[in-house]
């Protein structure tokens, strides 16, 4: 499939329903200090995997999911079934095979983690959920007055002004607002979405769509153990009290803001997000990080107790 790797990586062909997509593993085989940690993003995964492979394969096997849709995996069928994309995680398990993940979700596919860990928990060792909420109804909700639908309406053209909405989304246009890395970042993405041919807006249109049409059906399972939602303290996506509000619904939970960042935090202060997650899964504290603009652990039922630290 035209995987580039290192001579360190192990890449998986896998199928679904006659579907091809590949995951990528780094494995810490020697002094692994937790459960094999499972990303997966979708359009800028691969911008973001450089970033984590370093600080998460010193402590973890660490494996990136290349979605359909993603990379060099196959498109989305547009006829797929709503669970289509948590078979694809649930073939990633069995086939690699592990028995026990801490999953990290980001944006889009942050609520691909969320539902596949309340269908099967017990694959579930530590949720990580950035710059995410719970599904798309709810970003819908959130973003009802924009021009562009983030899972309808979206052809095989992007115009100018469709690609300024994206980006007034992703990236923070606030002169006040101190966001580290900003202006590479947002000139970085309006090269990719400016370059992208035809086929490749219909792909990522369709990888989206599926993804907007996940299944919330939890099939009666629910998923109560260690979860961290983090965001950019200015992200104007998937905003601060949104996420945090998403959290309240996981409790007991972490909540984290990202210091003097926005939707992208992921690539503005990658060495950051990384380190973030990276503690959060072995289990060490998150008090004090400078990088960090706020800290909740959520203990009560529904976020009733917020204990703080700024």
């Amino acid at each position: 499939m035209g995987v580039s790797s290192t001579p360190d990586d192990d890449v998986r062909v896998l199928s679904v329903d006659g579907v091809r997509f590949n995951c990528r593993i780094l494995w810490n085989d020697d002094h692994p200090r937790t459960v094999p940690v499972v990303y997966t993003h979708d359009v800028f995964a691969r911008m973001h995997f450089c970033g984590l492979s370093g600080p998460i394969s010193d402590v973890a096997t660490l494996v990136q999911v290349n979605l359909p849709g993603s990379g060099d995996a196959d498109d989305v069928p547009v006829d797929q079934s709503p669970d289509f994309l948590i078979r694809v995680l649930l073939e990633v398990m069995d086939e690699v095979p592990l028995p026990r993940v801490n999953l990290v979700g980001g944006s889009a596919t942050g609520p691909l983690a969320y539902q596949f860990a309340r269908r099967y928990p017990e694959r579930v060792r530590r949720l990580v959920l950035i710059a995410a909420v719970a599904s798309a109804s709810e970003m819908r909700r959130l973003h009802a007055d924009k021009a562009v639908s983030w899972d309808e309406g979206l052809t095989d053209t992007l115009t100018q002004s469709d690609i300024d909405t994206v980006l007034r989304l992703l990236v923070d246009h606030s002169s006040g607002n101190p966001v580290i890395g900003r202006d590479a970042v947002r000139d970085r993405l309006t090269a990719m979405f400016g370059h992208m041919m035809p086929e490749e807006i219909a792909r990522l249109a369709h990888q989206w769509q599926a993804l907007a049409a996940l299944s919330t059906d939890s099939g009666g399972g629910s998923y109560d153990g260690p979860a961290l939602v983090c965001t950019g303290e200015f992200d104007a996506l998937t905003p601060p009290e949104a996420c945090r509000e998403f959290a309240a619904t996981l409790a007991p939970s972490t909540f984290a803001t990202i210091g003097k960042a926005d939707h992208m935090a992921h690539l503005e202060r990658i060495h950051e997000v990384a380190d973030l997650v990276r503690r959060f899964v072995t289990d060490q504290p998150l008090d004090g990080l400078p990088y960090l603009a706020s800290l909740e652990y959520l203990l009560g039922p529904r976020g009733a107790e917020t204990p703080s630290t700024a």
